[in-house]
C-alpha cells in the first residue's frame, strides 16, 4: 500500500536540465559569434546603397521640380556634409523636401550646394561626383553618384577602377 502512495504522489517532471540548457546556450554563442561579422557587413552594405539611392531620389526630384515650376530648385547639404541630411529647396527658400543624415557609419561626404536651373540643367559649377562609402571597413563597395553636363544624375558601383568613375 505504501507503494501505492508513492507513486501517485509522483508527478512527472517537464523542463531542462541545467546540462542542457548550458550546451544549448553554448551552441547559441558559437552560432552568433560566427554569423555577427558578416551580419554587420550586410547592414553597412545596405547602409551604402540606401544613402546613395536617397541622394539620387532627391537630386531627380530637384531637376524634375525645377523643370516643373520653370525657376531653380537647390539641394543644400545640411552643414556642408550629405551625411548629415539635406534639403530640397527653391531659389526663395522655401523647403520642398527635408532629408534625415543618413547612417552615422558612413564616411564624411562633403559638398557643396547642387542647383537645378529652370530647363533642368545644372548651375556652374558641376559638382564632382558624391561618393558614398564607409572608411573603415574596405569589404563594402562604395556607391558614387554622377551628374551629367545634362543634370541628370546616374548611379555608380565601383569596380575598382577609377577610370570607370567610382573607386
Amino acid at each position: 500500500m505504501g507503494e501505492m502512495m508513492n507513486s501517485r504522489n509522483v508527478r512527472k517532471q517537464s523542463g531542462f536540465t541545467l546540462t542542457e540548457l548550458l550546451m544549448t546556450g553554448s551552441v547559441a554563442s558559437v552560432l552568433l559569434t560566427l554569423v555577427a561579422p558578416a551580419f554587420t557587413n550586410l547592414i553597412l552594405t545596405q547602409d551604402v546603397r540606401t544613402g546613395a539611392s536617397d541622394l539620387q531620389t532627391s537630386l531627380v526630384f530637384a531637376r524634375s521640380e525645377a523643370i516643373k515650376r520653370a525657376t531653380s530648385v537647390s539641394m543644400v547639404p545640411s552643414g556642408g556634409n550629405w551625411k548629415n541630411g539635406w534639403t530640397v529647396q527653391l531659389g526663395d527658400g522655401t523647403v520642398l523636401r527635408k532629408e534625415l543624415p543618413l547612417s552615422s557609419q558612413l564616411a564624411s561626404m562633403t559638398g557643396a550646394t547642387i542647383t537645378y536651373q529652370a530647363d533642368g540643367h545644372i548651375a556652374p559649377p558641376v559638382p564632382g561626383t558624391i561618393k558614398v562609402y564607409v572608411s573603415s571597413n574596405s569589404q563594402i563597395t562604395p556607391h558614387c553618384l554622377a551628374i551629367d553636363l545634362s543634370g541628370r544624375p546616374s548611379l555608380l558601383v565601383s569596380d575598382g577602377n577609377s577610370a570607370h568613375g567610382c573607386s
